[in-house]
């Protein structure tokens, strides 16, 4: 096993965060290559859904093109959720709608979006990310989500575009709540996912939409206005002609 295994996290001993988030299996380290990357073996061992691996940085982490993702210790929630295999292509939207009402039952006062097809912001600046990957009966649902800003600040490349949610609240970030709401969320929105985002599913996703009605740019369609999400997930975008397209794969960002 790589990485250093913790029996201690947050002032508790990880069987209380175990018991109370109920879990069948936790695992925290105080540094990981990744969290989904071990969470695969945790599949490939036999455990089943909800299995969770949390650390506390990560020296290889990666994002959905497999950009590197930055996770200075004690800086942020990295974790990977073992989840029930599903044919859903929209999954990756409802762990970032799970996460988004997680971060607004800890912190209210934060008001995160969701910008397809996996990252969250909060006022155009990224807090998160999200990183689904199949292996088995299961999908490695992996979260990185800033708490606190890295000492020193943000690496040159990510300072204008990175936010944490320290830095918006003004004040502590709640790591250990975070994560037990963002279990909570995940069951809550798994229970009742099916085949097509719901009319409910899709209207918590409308009200917390970062591109909804703005204009963007397509690596495949080019320059065009989002209209909004599709019950497939996709991304529904009117071009400068008037034709509608569907973005199922490829970065979408605000044009300005």
């Amino acid at each position: 096993m790589s990485g250093d295994l913790l029996t201690v996290w947050e002032g508790q001993a990880v069987p209380f965060w175990a018991d109370l988030w109920n879990l069948p299996r936790l695992e925290v380290h105080g540094r990981l290559t990744s969290t989904n990357d071990r969470a695969r073996t945790l599949s490939e061992e036999g455990w089943g859904p909800y299995a969770t691996v949390i650390a506390d940085e990560q020296t290889a982490g990666r994002g959905r093109t497999g950009a590197p993702w930055h996770s200075a210790a004690g800086s942020g929630l990295w974790i990977s959720v073992l989840l029930p295999a599903t044919p859903a292509p929209h999954l990756p939207l409802l762990v970032g709608l799970a996460a988004a009402e997680a971060i607004e039952r800890v912190h209210p006062e934060i008001r995160p979006r969701i910008e397809w097809p996996n990252d969250l912001t909060v006022r155009d600046r990224k807090v998160g990310g999200i990183l689904c990957e199949g292996v088995g009966v299961h999908v490695v649902a992996g979260l990185g989500i800033n708490t606190h800003e890295p000492p020193g600040g943000f690496p040159p490349e990510l300072a204008d575009r990175a936010t944490s949610l320290n830095v918006e609240r003004r004040g502590h970030a709640d790591r250990p709540a975070l994560a037990g709401a963002l279990l909570a969320e995940l069951r809550r929105r798994m229970a009742v996912a099916g085949p097509k985002l719901s009319a409910e599913e899709r209207l918590a996703l409308s009200q917390r939409d970062a591109l909804e009605g703005r204009v963007v740019v397509s690596a495949q369609h080019g320059h065009g206005r989002a209209v909004e999400i599709a019950e497939d997930g996709a991304l529904l975008m009117e071009r400068e002609d008037g034709t509608r397209v569907q973005v199922r794969s490829g970065h979408v960002r605000p044009a300005s």
